[in-house]
């Protein structure tokens, strides 16, 4: 089945301003917020005491923590993202009726195997696709189009590592020029939270980055609203609605 891209971009951003789309943003800003803070405060706090306080200024907003407590803050920040993914793909990739629900059942179904298989998933790609790019710029291109759906597939058909991989070449398969148009589209908006995050700093390093957390926050969401959409569009049918399957 062919991908329709406007489709995939007007219903993509009904999902991400949906009931659904709105928890997924909440819970992505806050994670973010948790995770950047305490790599911002293990930076601060291993800085030698000659550095002047207007060039710590520079780094970005901290958290009143030791570097111990905001490396273990830090991780559990880190794995909570990936649990956030994980019901995010699940809320958004229902029926557009069934999106101000909040089942109970998409935050907890087989999550430990999906956490461990999402995990691996994430890897795997944080190696592959920078290798593609690394090796020739098109390689990359046709990989991250080729695997985008790995993760969702783990997350919504609850699929093992390599099987999530296999779903996602398939899935891509037919429709890989229209994918790399949102690739291409993903790294506009991108460019808008860097833009958007710059202009604050002007204001202060910390306001700017908390700007561009929140802006890429809103952005991701919509991303992962048209990626839903369109994951939807080339399996045949929306993830199941209820919580019948915990």
């Amino acid at each position: 089945m062919a991908l329709q891209l406007g489709q995939a971009l007007g219903r993509g951003a009904r999902r991400a301003f949906s009931v659904s789309g709105i928890v997924a943003l909440v819970l992505t800003i806050c994670y973010q917020v948790v995770f950047v803070g305490s790599f911002n405060t293990i930076i601060v706090n291993r800085l030698p005491a000659s550095v002047q306080p207007s060039d710590i200024g520079t780094i970005g907003f901290t958290l009143p923590l030791s570097t111990e407590v905001a490396a273990a803050l830090g991780l559990v920040a880190m794995l909570f993202g990936i649990g956030v993914f994980l019901a995010t793909a699940r809320l958004l990739t229902r029926d557009l009726d069934s999106l101000s629900s909040l089942p109970s059942g998409l935050f907890t179904r087989r999550i430990g195997r999906a956490f461990l298989s999402a995990g691996i998933v994430s890897v795997v790609l944080a190696v592959v696709i920078p290798l593609g790019f690394a090796l020739l710029f098109i390689p990359g291109l046709f990989l991250t189009v080729s695997l985008q759906f790995a993760l969702f597939a783990v997350a919504v058909e609850d699929t093992g590592p390599i099987d999530a991989l296999r779903r996602s070449w398939e899935l891509a398969s037919g429709s890989r020029w229209r994918l790399l148009a949102l690739v291409v589209l993903f790294g506009i908006l991108g460019g808008i939270g860097g833009v958007v995050g710059s202009l604050f700093a002007f204001v202060s390093p910390s306001a700017g980055q908390l700007a561009s957390l929140v802006v890429n926050s809103v952005l991701i969401i919509v991303m992962y609203g048209i990626l839903a959409d369109s994951f939807v569009q080339l399996r045949g049918g929306a993830a199941p609605s209820t919580s019948s399957l915990a």
